[in-house]
């Protein structure tokens, strides 16, 4: 953060020069900020009906999902599909989290915040995708989060979450349209990678994490959440 004062030695007046600041001041300038907009987004949640125990499990199983991501990233390198509609098979778990705490928490902006939280998890894992894995949590995540929002974040069955994995499906399909070079194929080509896609995040990103979030409600550890409290 820059700080400016009066130049009092310029006969222009107006004008200002720059103060000189310790990097410590500076770091701890920042830190401020930071924690300022994590109390704005902790006070906005709370509003929104959201309970201190749902936040911190939220953050916590982004961060899984996050590593989770990573991992993905590696295991996906090892190998290559030729065809390239066919790629998109392996799209649907990289948002596995904008299924799985939603179906577990049932809050409005779940999907989307949670996604965006696992990307940065991933980019700070050492993510090969760099800003662009960001941007692709942040679209991904708003993909996912219109499916509940169509349905007035009340409706989390089955078909429920397919349908937002499919919808993040096709956000990230415009990313990949746009900014990975989709454009240069033929139309079919980006139809059927699309489709594929959508598939993908249906199974991988609606289907998986309901399973996986049922699976953790019959131990009990869900008990207190909105899962364990109302039907689909």
């Amino acid at each position: 953060m820059l700080t400016l004062s009066p130049d009092l030695g310029n006969t222009s007046v107006g004008k200002c020069r720059r103060l000189s600041r310790p990097r410590h001041a500076l770091f701890a300038d920042e830190v401020f900020w930071h924690c300022l907009s994590a109390r704005k987004l902790w006070e906005a949640l709370c509003k929104m009906g959201w309970k201190l125990r749902e936040i911190v499990t939220m953050v916590i199983l982004s961060v899984v999902c996050g590593a989770i991501y990573r991992a993905w990233d590696v295991v996906t390198n090892l190998f290559s599909i030729g065809w390239v509609p066919g790629q998109g098979m392996i799209n649907g778990l990289w948002w596995l989290a904008s299924g799985l705490i939603p179906y577990i928490v049932r809050r409005p902006g779940a999907a989307l915040m949670s996604e965006v939280i696992a990307a940065v998890v991933e980019l700070g894992l050492g993510s090969n995708w760099g800003l662009g894995g960001l941007l692709s949590g942040l679209v991904q995540g708003i993909g996912a989060e219109v499916a509940f929002l169509l349905f007035g974040w009340r409706k989390y069955h089955g078909s429920i979450l397919m349908l937002s994995g499919a919808l993040a499906g096709i956000a990230f399909s415009l990313q990949w349209y746009v900014q990975y070079g989709g454009h240069m194929y033929q139309a079919s080509i980006v139809v059927f990678y699309t489709v594929i896609t959508m598939v993908s995040g249906a199974v991988l990103g609606g289907l998986l994490p309901k399973w996986l979030a049922d699976a953790l409600k019959r131990t009990g550890v869900l008990r207190n959440f909105q899962i364990a409290k109302k039907s689909a």
